[in-house]
C-alpha cells in the first residue's frame, strides 16, 4: 500500500509543485495521528521529525497542501482550528465538539449523508462533511 506522503509527494509533481521537506513532514504528521492538531501541534511534531524546518515554514506549507486538496481544516470554536488530510488520504469523517468538556470526536463522514443530499437537491448547495463541527454534548456532560 502506497503512505499518504508518497501519494502527497506524487500528486504535487503532477501539478508542477515543490516537494519540499516541509511539505511532506506536515503530511507525515497528519497520517501518523488520530488526533486533531492545530498548526502549532504540528509545526512542533514537523521540526522533530526534521530539525531545522522552520514553524513559518511548515505554516506556509499548510496552507498550500490546503490550495492543493491534501489537507483541510476545521474550526472547533473554543479547540481551535485544527488539520487533518483531505480527500482519499484520510477517511471522510467530521467533528463532534462537546460544549460541556471540549472534547472533539469523529463521527463516519456518511452520518450527515440524506442532509448532504437534500441541501444539494433543494438548495443547490453542496456540503463538505469533513470541514463540519457540530456541536452539541457527549454523553459524559449529560
Amino acid at each position: 500500500m502506497t503512505s499518504a506522503v508518497e501519494v502527497s509527494a506524487q500528486r504535487l509533481r503532477e501539478r508542477g509543485e515543490r516537494v519540499t521537506p516541509a511539505r511532506l513532514a506536515v503530511v507525515e504528521v497528519l497520517a501518523g495521528t488520530e488526533e486533531h492538531l492545530s498548526a502549532e501541534q504540528i509545526g512542533e511534531r514537523a521540526e522533530q521529525l526534521r530539525p531545522g524546518i522552520h514553524r513559518a515554514t511548515v505554516y506556509r506549507a499548510l496552507d498550500a497542501l490546503g490550495e492543493f486538496g491534501l489537507v483541510t481544516h476545521v474550526h472547533l470554536g473554543r479547540a481551535g482550528t485544527t488539520y487533518h488530510l483531505a480527500g482519499d488520504l484520510a477517511p471522510r469523517h467530521l467533528h463532534l465538539r462537546c460544549s460541556g468538556c471540549g472534547t472533539v470526536y469523529d463521527a463516519p463522514g456518511d452520518v450527515l449523508e440524506s442532509a448532504r443530499k437534500k441541501l444539494a437537491r433543494e438548495l443547490g448547495f453542496h456540503l463538505a462533511p469533513e470541514q463540519v463541527a457540530l456541536v452539541g454534548v457527549c454523553k459524559n456532560c449529560q
